[in-house]
């Protein structure tokens, strides 16, 4: 048997042939690129770390530079006499208005007052058209009329309805339904002639009146519309003495009594009034009362209603309070401070009005022995560390 000796294709290519000697030049090649790797790497890990360690230095020293503050500057209040003053401001309205429409619908066929004019008590303001009210009260009678005629025929079948039952002729259920139409009649009429007298009634409400004695502040300049019922109308006002709607802060209100003199200052001039309400609930949305403040009107000089104006209540004698720079306030707040005390910062409410020169006078929550910051920082808070202070 004869060997085929032929080759493939593929492998009659002899593989090379490896020598000892390049064998070690691999190896070494291969060392080589390992250790040049392992020192690649041993670098980037030191630098990395070398770079973590400086980033936490960094946020120690910028901790340490936030928690380090410089020293601050305070202050001790000083003692002062204050008057008890609330300043308010609002707007004049008058002390009577109305909104006056017609309870009927109808063509407005007069209309005795103008924009401006003034009324007297019950004086006809307006006019509407009274011959729809004659027909309708006409149409609301013949209803009437034809409800009773159908109770009457109702009641006249009730009574020959009963008399055949005695005599046994028809059912007793006929009867029985002949009553049943008697007392739909009745309600029937009763309706009818409910709806008469409205008509009547309104038929007189077809002049409308002022309520009381005032100024028109809006009326219709002709006649001719069709006005509906309660549409308003004609606008009166009385402006023998204006009402001053405003409010006061929560700290105010134990200062303001009613019948307290207040004094409105409206432009150039200065008009006393009076408290006459002061509500005791805050409102939820501003926490501030409302009041109301009587203010009288002199005609000869009046002051115009629905105007912006400023009010200051006097609320009795002087009064021991502290006096603190008005830099003082904590920034971001209404009416907080800080004070130092042991080293360490507390932020308090104080209640407080402003000097001429634009000091705070401090009536609660603050005493001479408090030591207050000048200029406090905004991100300051309760038990902060202050390491000096240094007394203005």
């Amino acid at each position: 048997m004869e060997t085929n000796t032929a080759l493939n294709p593929i492998t009659q290519i002899p593989p090379p042939k490896r020598t000892r000697a390049g064998v070690r030049v691999a190896l070494s090649a291969t060392l080589a690129l390992l250790t040049g790797l392992g020192i690649f790497t041993g670098v980037r890990v030191k630098q990395a770390v070398a770079k973590r360690d400086a980033f936490q230095a960094e946020r120690v020293e910028a901790q340490a530079s936030i928690t380090k503050r410089p020293p601050a500057i305070a202050t001790h209040p000083t003692s002062a006499k204050w008057r008890p003053r609330v300043e308010m401001t609002g707007t004049l309205k008058p002390w009577r208005e109305a909104d006056i429409g017609f309870e009927t619908s109808g063509r407005l066929v007069k209309v005795y007052v103008a924009t401006g004019d003034r009324v007297h008590e019950r004086q006809q303001l307006a006019l509407l058209d009274g011959a729809r009210a004659g027909d309708v009260i006409h149409m609301k009678d013949a209803s009437a009329r034809a409800a009773a005629a159908n109770l009457a025929l109702a009641e006249d079948s009730l009574r020959r309805s009963e008399a055949l039952v005695l005599s046994r002729s028809i059912p007793e259920a006929q009867a029985e339904q002949a009553r049943q139409q008697v007392a739909l009649a009745k309600a029937q009429l009763q309706a009818a002639q409910a709806d008469a007298q409205y008509a009547r009634t309104g038929a007189g409400q077809n002049a409308i009146f002022a309520p009381f004695a005032g100024v028109v502040t809006r009326a219709p300049t002709a006649a001719g519309a069709v006005v509906q019922p309660g549409t308003p109308l004609v606008h009166v006002e009385d402006l023998t003495r204006l009402r001053l709607s405003a409010t006061v802060g929560e700290d105010d209100v134990p200062l303001v009594k009613v019948g307290s003199v207040v004094v409105v200052r409206y432009r150039d001039r200065a008009v006393s009034g009076k408290v006459i309400a002061l509500v005791p609930s805050l409102d939820q949305g501003t926490r501030r009362a409302p009041v109301e403040i009587e203010v009288p009107n002199d005609a000869n000089a009046p002051l115009l209603a629905w105007s912006f104006v400023h009010a200051t209540l006097e609320a009795g004698g002087e009064v021991d309070v502290v006096k603190i720079p008005p830099t003082a306030r904590r920034p971001g707040s209404q009416d907080e401070i800080v004070i130092v005390a042991d080293g360490k910062a507390r932020v308090v409410r104080v209640a407080y009005a402003i000097a001429d020169d634009g000091s705070w006078l401090v009536r609660s929550g603050l005493r001479t022995s408090d030591l207050v910051l000048v200029a406090p920082d905004a991100e300051v808070k309760d038990g902060d560390a202050f390491a000096s202070t240094e007394i203005k």
